[in-house]
């Protein structure tokens, strides 16, 4: 079961059956007001609503939320922020006892306070939707006050709904949410013992800690009260299909902690090939040895918190336990948590930490806490939700001496989120996803790539210096491209491993490297490595990438050989596993935890080569599965997919191309950037303009129709300019325009999105959806350029060419699209036919221009504005439905 959708995305463009009501807007608007309305309700005030939202989140798996109504969704988000309103009585004064019977009452008596003025009323009853949220609020007091039975299954409110609505199912669910935040509520004297509610398939673990077992036993006779209260909403809940919930302590009252040992020598977890690395401030000016850096910061005591950020597979852990084992018998004792571990073993940051801790004879004081991978605490990019951890890190770290923090630079969307999570000033406004809740800075420092004179080094190591000569000569400076790919140290291990296959490679890209590694190591194997073995890790890796799981016990490995092997095959591995075993671990893809049977891959890139094989196949046959994937997998995919894939794209037999259009086929693409990367459909095919609209066609528009208003602007804006640039197009003699002489060709600007519009339909014509711009800019395969991945001056048009102004849209031919579009990126900014907001007040623009850089030149780049906007950066190009 999954449960990564947050509940409120179900509402997302829903409405009552008459349209005048967004349940989305609406149900965000009652989370803000709610905060005056529980206002001085200390412990059921609004951050316990809040709560009890993200519970529901992770309580209702996601195939279970989609059986839930949009109508009853919105009904059980309003009844978490009034369901405690109660609280307060008339007199002001706060009494828990009634609570849910006086907030029913309040609701029914004062509706238009709580926001249901809008809805319609029946002469002068309330109207239904608030009876239906009064009633859900009412269904969380104890079954022996309001028993679910007596709660409607079929409540009927045609205003919110043309079906019924099972107003009993939302009160169990609201009761089975209530009562997981019970040990905040009733046990206020040991709240601050308690980490985190846990929320598993079918167990729910309350987290504790540094309580003696008398105060535990608290604890425990709450678990047993929780257990006695949901045991109806659980009764009713499984009969609708969602697993009972049982309460457990953890750790256990049982648990015993082990005597503590000496600190770790962590020597044994060094790589045997260990050079140790640079690192360079956030402007890329060099700092020296990392090493050096981080021994500074740990001397400083002004500096408590470090971030030490970095690419894939550049040496982020290597680094941890180098720096470590430096301090083994110093006063500072370093606890290095790899906190893949945290999805691993399903442990929160507190209790991981917490043991890891009682490890060692020390004091909080004593810590050198080093936290590494926190990328890794989840292998989908969900990351609003892993943000939230930073809270629950905060809480735990703040006692500890010094903090390192390491991760993907990746993990951050953008150098901009990165400042705002980590180095946020005290009392500075949030303006990322979450921000963290330290009063001190992160310190930021980045590992940088190996130099030359470093891989020279890490070659000495592991070849011997002539060797390795012989191999830096004959291949590394050879074959251009590896000198950049061997920067990154796990990619350096792989290159010299397979040296001689790689050699014979042209154009090498990482995506080639990783298949000649592998594919080497599967035809070296010969017989003793079955037919399907690629296909075999390929869904492993899929499995654990959508399913966010590291690592894959023996039992799955059996399954998967099952489902996925001929019977020769699996006779064949059902009498050597462990032959398999060694195979995958010689090629440092899979590697088994021998005690406890779990496997692995031995570097989480492994798991986005392996995703982006299948994908590579399975987007041009249109037969993918619609996920969210890293930029990393999307890398490997535009690699890995054939270009000849667009060699057979044609219309549908009798469809002719229109004129200076190109064909554009239906099916899925990759799209998006960044943290939003994904595979999507489109159901038709369409065509699409080989160039942007130009003055000279746009002109030839206006002498037939005039400048025209539209949103109070005229569609060009003939008197625009901008440095170097204006607006080409020149009015003459009223209505008469004509084009300055020699830019005939070059893309018309100054342009509204209600002008762009204008002259499509006077074309026959249509804007794109950016959808459909960006299939056509970059095909299937999630290419960053139309070209290829890496940015080229020499094909487009962009501030890097220090031109300063609009070219003709023929003149880069080298910067072709994969269907034949050209000038996608830079010239100028394209109006599509998208909205970029629900309010439907701005218009996405696509491309780049003449003024932007290469990061606004990329297929993927969005920008937006009000559809009236005019400059001279903004033009259109043209689609036409089949």
């Amino acid at each position: 079961m999954h449960i990564d959708e947050k509940l409120d995305k179900r509402l997302i463009g829903k409405k009552t059956t008459d349209g005048e009501i967004d349940f989305y807007k609406h149900i965000s608007k009652v989370s803000k007001e709610a905060s005056k309305w529980l206002k001085g309700i200390e412990k059921n005030g609004v951050k316990h609503s809040r709560r009890l939202e993200g519970y529901l989140d992770r309580l209702i798996p996601d195939e279970f939320k989609e059986k839930l109504k949009p109508a009853e969704v919105f009904i059980l988000l309003y009844a978490v922020y009034l369901h405690d309103i109660g609280y307060r009585k008339d007199d002001r004064s706060i009494e828990s006892e009634d609570h849910p019977k006086r907030s029913k009452e309040k609701i029914l008596k004062e509706p238009a306070t709580y926001l249901f003025g809008n809805f319609p009323y029946r002469g002068s009853d309330p109207p239904s939707a608030a009876k239906a949220v009064a009633t859900v609020c009412y269904g969380h007091a104890p079954e022996s006050i309001c028993p679910l039975d007596s709660i409607p299954d079929k409540f009927s409110d045609q205003s919110l709904c043309s079906e019924t609505l099972n107003l009993r199912l939302l009160a169990a669910l609201l009761r089975l949410a209530d009562e997981m935040d019970q040990p905040y509520m009733r046990l206020g004297h040991l709240r601050k013992h308690i980490s985190l509610v846990e929320i598993g398939t079918d167990i729910v673990r309350w987290h504790w800690e540094d309580l003696e077992k008398n105060a535990g036993a608290d604890l425990e006779k709450q678990a047993q009260e929780t257990m006695k209260a949901l045991r109806a909403a659980n009764n009713y809940l499984f009969a609708w299909g969602l697993p009972r919930r049982t309460i457990v302590l953890e750790p256990s009252l049982l648990d015993v902690v082990s005597p503590p040992k000496e600190p770790i020598d962590y020597k044994e977890f060094i790589p045997e090939h260990y050079i140790p690395s640079r690192c360079h401030d956030e402007r890329g000016d060099n700092n020296g040895l990392l090493h050096d850096y981080v021994l500074d910061w740990l001397n400083d005591p002004k500096r408590k918190l470090l971030a030490v950020l970095g690419d894939y597979g550049i040496g982020k852990t290597s680094f941890c336990y180098k720096f470590a084992s430096g301090l083994t018998r110093s006063n500072c004792v370093p606890v290095v948590i790899e906190l893949r571990k945290m999805r691993e073993v399903a442990t929160p940051w507190r209790e991981l930490i917490k043991r890891e801790v009682a490890l060692r004879k020390s004091t909080s004081k004593d810590i050198l806490l080093i936290l590494d991978g926190f990328d890794e605490l989840s292998l989908k990019f969900d990351k609003e939700k892993v943000l939230k951890e930073i809270e629950n890190l905060s809480e735990t770290t703040r006692d500890f001496a010094k903090v390192i923090l390491t991760s993907r630079t990746q993990f951050f969307r953008s150098r901009q989120e990165e400042r705002e999570v980590l180095r946020r000033e005290p009392g500075m406004p949030p303006k990322g996803p979450l921000p963290i809740p330290y009063a001190e800075k992160f310190e930021r420092i980045y590992i940088s790539f190996f130099s030359h004179k470093e891989v020279k080094a890490y070659l000495n190591l592991a070849l011997g210096k002539r060797e390795a000569s012989d191999f830096w000569n004959n291949v590394i400076n050879k074959v251009f491209d590896i000198k950049d790919l061997v920067k990154r140290p796990v990619l350096l291990e792989l290159i010299y491993k397979h040296s001689e296959d790689i050699s014979k490679i042209e154009g090498i890209t990482p995506a080639k490297v990783y298949e000649t590694v592998t594919e080497g190591w599967r035809k070296r194997e010969g017989e003793r490595a079955p037919e399907n073995i690629m296909l075999f890790l390929e869904e492993l890796a899929c499995r654990m990438f959508t399913k966010q799981e590291s690592r894959l016990h023996f039992d799955t490995l059996r399954e998967a050989i099952d489902l996925y092997f001929d019977g020769k095959t699996k006779e064949k591995l059902e009498l050597s596993l462990a032959n398999l075993d060694y195979q995958i671990r010689n090629c440092t893809l899979l590697s088994r935890n021998e005690d406890e049977g779990y496997y692995a891959f031995g570097h989480r890139s492994f798991i986005e080569y392996f995703v982006a094989r299948k994908l590579s196949r399975e987007i041009p046959e249109d037969k993918a599965k619609e996920i969210k994937i890293t930029d990393e997998t999307a890398l490997f995919v535009s690699e890995l997919i054939d270009p000849s894939v667009y060699e057979k794209v044609e219309p549908p037999q009798g469809v002719k191309v229109p004129e200076d259009m190109v064909y554009v086929p239906p099916g899925q693409f990759i799209m998006g950037e960044k943290d939003n990367i994904r595979i999507t459909r489109l159901k038709e095919g369409f065509f699409i303009d080989k160039y942007p609209v130009t003055n000279a066609h746009f002109c030839e528009f206006l002498n037939e129709r005039g400048n025209q208003q539209a949103g109070d602007k005229e569609w060009i804006k003939l008197e625009g300019s901008y440095e170097k640039d204006r607006c080409r197009i020149i009015g003459k003699d009223g209505d008469h325009f004509a084009v300055e002489s020699g830019f005939e060709e070059h893309p018309v600007s100054y342009v509204t999105s209600y002008g762009a519009k204008a002259y499509a339909e006077w074309a026959g014509k249509r804007l794109p959806t950016e959808e459909e711009w960006e299939k056509g800019a970059r095909g299937i395969n999630g290419r960053v350029y139309p070209w290829g991945n890496e940015f080229d001056k020499d094909k487009c048009n962009t501030d890097e060419s220090k031109i300063g102004h609009t070219t003709p849209v023929k003149r880069y031919k080298e910067g072709l699209s994969p269907y034949g579009c050209l000038d996608v990126v830079g010239n100028v900014w394209e109006w599509t036919d998208s909205w970029y907001d629900e309010k439907k007040e701005f218009k996405v623009l696509r491309g780049g221009s003449w003024d932007d850089d290469r990061d606004f030149a990329s297929c993927a780049a969005r920008n937006w504005d009000f559809p009236g906007y005019r400059d001279g950066f903004t033009g259109f190009r043209c689609a036409r439905t089949l």
